[in-house]
């Protein structure tokens, strides 16, 4: 009696596991969710980046560093070396039509860490995209396609960082793409919403207006008046080659209203810029130009400019193209740029004299190319910088640098 009893418990046993393996491998193959693992299911390690590892991630980006020797007014800060900058990329297809892609900047070693991008882009056709995120402004070429790499002068231009102001990574919303008017000829044009400029636009920097002062992280959470700037961007590539761009960035930079409650008056930032960049043989011509209006008080206006404006023009001529010391394509370039911004475009009104505060520079540079991706640049440069009532500082500064993607 008990030998029958223990052997119906065992076979009820048996046909108890059979039931639930058969039952797990059911809900294993029905509901993926429960599929065995020692992690927690949507945890750290359930990811789709991992399982598509290989398939459709990328990552690389670029560094930068540079020797530094500074003369102003005669007195010299000696010889110092900077790591100016390291940018990582990180780029997935998602999908056919999805497509993520960032960049995270260390700047000055890691004095400044910033979100530079990290947008989605959904492909509809060629025609017309969607686009969102933290985006670069379309305003002018350089805050598109900044990278140091790119370029054979160490310091970048001062309409394009002052004026306009790269980098300018705004949050934000709206639609890409490219038109062909003809077989040759293409017109490419960005349009977003952006939570744009802050109120350190006047008073920020304790400079007067500086439109680079009104970027501000806290721009990446909310707008700070709940009306959303627009920028935008047509260019045109013709078939002759080359770029031909026009843009804008226009929206309320003031927190005019808390709460609900309106505590000023709406105060406009309005910045058109023009940038262009054509090659002929050896000979590169590339250059911006910006104007922006500011709306000030009334009261402020002599210490607070209402209107900037600034150009740089560039011409680079390549000296030498051709496999050197092991390397199969090298190239040496020579290269000559131009920089002007007037921070205050007026005049006094007890004198009517020009109000002053500009700045200018002009700098000549010679760029060695071992690959296409990394540039050996050597650079020197002359300032002039005068305040608000035209006094003059003279300055100079030689630079020794290295920058190349990964």
């Amino acid at each position: 009696m008990k030998k029958t009893t223990l052997t119906g418990s065992l076979l009820g046993t048996l046909l108890w596991l059979m039931q639930a393996t058969l039952a797990t491998a059911q809900s294993t193959s029905a509901d993926d969710s429960l599929r065995q693992t020692p992690n927690v299911i949507g945890g750290i390690y359930d990811r789709p980046y991992i399982s598509g590892l290989g398939g459709n991630i990328a990552i690389g980006g670029y560094v930068e560093m540079n020797s530094n020797f500074q003369r102003d007014e005669g007195i010299e800060d000696g010889l110092s070396f900077e790591a100016r900058r390291f940018n990582i990329f990180i780029y997935s297809s998602i999908s056919e039509r999805v497509k993520m892609t960032s960049e995270l900047e260390f700047e000055h070693g890691t004095e400044e860490i910033a979100l530079e991008t990290a947008l989605v882009d959904v492909l509809l056709n060629t025609a017309i995209n969607l686009r969102a995120g933290v985006l670069l402004s379309p305003i002018g070429r350089f805050n598109i396609a900044h990278d140091s790499p790119r370029y054979d002068i160490i310091d970048r231009p001062l309409v394009s960082t002052e004026i306009i102001p790269a980098t300018l990574s705004e949050v934000g919303i709206g639609f890409f793409g490219a038109l062909y008017p003809t077989r040759f000829d293409r017109l490419t044009y960005e349009i977003y919403a952006v939570n744009g400029l802050g109120n350190g636009v006047v008073g920020g920097s304790g400079k007067g207006t500086r439109i680079a002062a009104g970027k501000s992280q806290t721009a990446f959470e909310e707008d700070n008046n709940g009306s959303p700037a627009l920028t935008g961007r047509l260019a045109l590539n013709p078939r002759f080659g080359g770029e031909l761009g026009l843009s804008f960035h226009t929206g309320n930079y003031n927190s005019y209203k808390i709460d609900g409650a309106i505590v000023d008056e709406k105060r406009r930032l309005t910045i058109f810029a023009l940038d262009y960049e054509t090659k002929w043989r050896q000979i590169k011509l590339r250059g911006e130009a910006a104007i922006a209006r500011i709306d000030v008080p009334q009261s402020l206006t002599e210490l607070f400019a209402e209107k900037q404006h600034g150009l740089y023009a560039e011409i680079a001529y390549r000296i030498l193209n051709r496999a050197t010391a092991g390397f199969s394509a090298t190239s040496l370039t020579a290269v000559l740029r131009y920089d002007y911004v007037d921070f205050n475009h007026g005049t006094f009104s007890a004198t009517n004299q020009d109000i002053g505060d500009s700045s200018r520079r002009l700098t000549l540079g010679l760029s060695f190319r071992p690959t296409a991706e990394t540039s050996l640049r050597l650079s020197y440069s002359r300032n002039w910088l005068r305040d608000a009532f035209e006094n003059r500082r003279d300055g100079m500064n030689i630079q020794l640098g290295m920058a190349t993607y990964f």
